[in-house]
């Protein structure tokens, strides 16, 4: 009798591990759009999220998994009302059954989150601990990892994805729907990541064409965005957002006026007094004597 070997046909290979993250956010959260030559993978484990993919918004809510495919546009931003626990798993697949999950939205059931915790258990217990720190972009140690770690990791997801793309009893998924009220959604996270990236360097020199790269959106739709959920350009509330940390600063009393102007990364004093005349009516020198008077 002949017993010959049939080969396995493997549906999804995964190549390899770029970053594991385990985030615990409050809020008020939110990252810059980003995008990668590989998948991002996006697990709500608690609380709710809106994520933002090629032009679409949709929520994501406890229990639910999100995929990016490699060069797509995307961000996670929180509701403004719940904290977030996020697992974020960034691999390499170039698998065309992998297009099943583009622009899905999966809520896992018991064995796919059983799978999902094993395979966050067995990172953490290699790694130590899961990176929670948004910025750390230091590539994965697996160094002084039991034997098998990777393959274990591999082994894990690659269930959970053939389970997902089987349609298992428990798991299902959804399709966000474009529309009004999803590019509404869309406008006003992407102004409120700007609004909230601008005052965060509000001591720093930042340009339009700084926000459409870091954005991804070109100067018509950044001012068209401005213009409807502020009333002006962004510049303009650039400026206006310098200003009034110049007046707390002047307030405050300890800096000079120099000092002020380098802080906030003027040009020159000359340029930084002439700004706050313009917005204020008076120098900063005068605008910190009327601040003294008033005070006593």
């Amino acid at each position: 009798m002949d017993f010959r070997q049939h080969p396995i046909k493997r549906e999804i290979e995964i190549e390899g591990f770029h970053s594991i993250y385990y985030f615990e956010f409050d809020k008020d959260f939110y990252y810059l759009p980003e995008k990668y030559d590989f998948w991002v993978m996006t697990y709500c484990d608690m609380g709710k999220i809106i994520s933002i993919a090629d032009g679409v918004a949709q929520t994501v809510e406890q229990g639910q998994l999100v995929f990016n495919p490699p060069n797509e546009v995307h961000a996670h931003v929180s509701n403004k009302v719940d904290p977030n626990n996020m697992l974020i798993v960034a691999f390499s697949c170039h698998s065309p059954a992998m297009e099943f999950f583009e622009h899905k939205t999966f809520t896992l059931g018991k064995t796919e989150k059983t799978l999902l915790s094993l395979f966050a258990k067995t990172a953490r217990e290699a790694l130590g601990k899961l990176p929670g720190d948004y910025y750390n972009r230091d590539p994965l140690d697996f160094t002084d990892a039991p034997v098998g770690t990777m393959q274990l990791l591999e082994c894990y997801l690659t269930e959970l994805l053939l389970l997902l793309l089987r349609g298992g009893d428990e798991a299902s998924y959804s399709t966000p729907l474009a529309g009004e009220a999803s590019r509404e959604l869309v406008q006003s996270s992407l102004a409120e990541m700007i609004v909230s990236y601008l005052r965060e360097n509000v001591r720093n020199t930042v340009t339009l064409s700084d926000l459409c790269d870091r954005f991804f959106m070109g100067k018509s739709g950044l001012y068209k965005l401005f213009d409807e959920h502020l009333g002006q350009s962004p510049m303009e509330y650039f400026a206006a957002l310098k200003i009034a940390e110049a007046k707390r600063l002047l307030r405050h009393g300890e800096l000079s006026v120099g000092a002020i102007s380098d802080m906030l990364s003027y040009s020159s004093i000359h340029n930084f007094s002439r700004a706050f005349k313009n917005a204020t009516g008076v120098s900063p020198m005068d605008y910190r004597k009327k601040s003294v008077h008033r005070e006593e």
